[in-house]
């Protein structure tokens, strides 16, 4: 998801594309970011045929076509309009009365880009639109959730929690690596370790894991202004623990490098699988 003030990002237009797509006749349709090429491995090359899988939060629904067309059965789950978005509440900037009226118009453009693709591909996955810290349980069980966007959630434990109560066996969270490491490479690694070509092409990223739990990281800063900015920097380490709270026991990391806005950046997928039961509230 992009830190752009909606109000530049073309509101003019009647979509809105967050993700890199190819439609029939089409062509390909750019957005600010491109998970095609081995779009498997973004998810940590999870089964995903025959599935049930929760897309909470689909934006234009570029990932829930995806495994729609890897053999699952869809559910897309995106916010419903400009109040169910947490801007950075900044002393010194703009009211939430002028700043809703703006995400308003920007969520309709990226659900009515989902309703575009959805027809020109012939898609039978479900959009449900609300509160991504409050998903409804009338969407029922489903054996797996991708759950993004955690970043630009102000309360993201919560947000991850209400996605994954209805997952029966898989979830994964995505989430975006920082330009620069939050660690110091010069205290944690040696030139040695990192150019040995066993530890691959992510050995500075896994050295960190291996390491160092990462802090979670609160981004806003006075002075920047910009309330649709991300809120935090969550290293993947932090999210493991956070499935593991939630009952998901055994967890795994996969790195991988994709173009986001024109630059390539390192994301991340943790996949955790449910070893336990969790009915508490939240």
């Amino acid at each position: 998801m992009s830190d752009r003030d909606p109000a530049a990002a073309g509101l003019s237009e009647g979509l809105h594309l967050t993700h890199t797509i190819d439609l029939p006749g089409q062509g390909t349709l750019a957005g600010e970011i491109d998970l095609r090429e081995n779009f498997a491995a973004c998810l940590g090359d999870v089964q995903l045929r025959g599935r049930r899988v929760l897309d909470a939060c689909a934006l234009s629904g570029f990932t829930s076509f995806a495994m729609e067309a890897l053999g699952a059965e869809v559910v897309s789950y995106d916010r419903a309009g400009g109040r169910h978005w947490d801007l950075v509440p900044f002393c010194d900037g703009l009211p939430a009365s002028h700043l809703v009226p703006l995400l308003d118009a920007h969520q309709a453009r990226i659900a009515r880009a989902y309703r575009h693709c959805h027809a020109a591909l012939g898609s039978r996955a479900e959009r449900i639109e609300g509160d991504l810290c409050a998903l409804p349980e009338a969407i029922g069980p489903v054996d797996l959730a991708v759950v993004g966007a955690l970043a630009h959630v102000r309360d993201p434990f919560r947000a991850l929690h209400s996605a994954l109560r209805l997952v029966q066996e898989t979830a994964v969270v995505t989430g975006m690596l920082p330009r620069r490491p939050w660690y110091d490479p010069g205290r944690l690694v040696d030139d040695g370790w990192l150019g040995d070509p066993r530890h691959g092409p992510f050995g500075r990223e896994r050295l960190a894991d291996r390491r160092a739990d990462a802090p979670l990281a609160f981004l806003p800063r006075s002075g920047q202004g910009n309330p649709f900015a991300a809120w935090w920097q969550i290293p993947p380490r932090t999210v493991v623990r956070w499935l593991e709270v939630i009952g998901f026991g055994e967890t795994r990391i996969a790195y991988h490098r994709r173009p986001v806005a024109g630059r390539m950046r390192t994301l991340y997928a943790v996949v955790g699988r449910r070893t336990q039961a969790n009915h508490a509230a939240i």
